[in-house]
């Protein structure tokens, strides 16, 4: 896949992801209405979000310095959005905020790493599957050491 489509693909999850929270958010603070700029902005900023997750693309940084600088990329977008949609007129560096913003951050993390590994977990089980049956296709009067020792315990 193309850098382009990597990064509109990136683009969109950030859109969904940024959706979602963006309207957990609004039922959390019973929020009714919402303006076509506000909603503009959080589809914008979700977006960029995505994209700076490509970031976790590069293999040349370590994981920890791409977590880092993932992490202080979101909060200044993020930061950033409050001031768009009017929930603040200054740039947030307020130890609450930081607070929640961090433990969000950490819960859409879990929620990203279960999700990988029970994926991976599903590949690996196929391509176990997959290679078993291609043994069997390989050797078909092959018997495996467990089953010669079951029928030595047999006799």
């Amino acid at each position: 896949m193309t850098f382009l489509k990597r990064g509109i693909v990136y683009f969109l999850v950030g859109v969904g992801f940024g959706g979602l929270l963006y309207l957990f958010f609004l039922w959390q603070n019973n929020v009714t209405t919402q303006t076509t700029h506000q909603i503009t902005s959080v589809v914008l900023v979700s977006g960029l979000i995505g994209i700076v997750s490509m970031i976790f693309e590069v293999d040349v940084i370590p994981i920890t310095w791409e977590i880092l600088i993932h992490f202080c990329l979101v909060y200044g977008l993020n930061s950033w959005l409050n001031m768009l949609i009017g929930t603040t007129t200054s740039f947030i560096w307020s130890l609450p905020f930081l607070g929640e913003f961090f433990l969000t951050y950490l819960i859409i993390w879990l929620v990203i790493y279960i999700s990988f590994n029970h994926r991976i977990q599903n590949i690996n089980q196929k391509l176990q599957e997959k290679l078993k049956i291609n043994f069997n296709l390989l050797l078909p009067g092959f018997r495996t050491f467990s089953s010669i020792r079951r029928s030595k315990e047999s006799l």
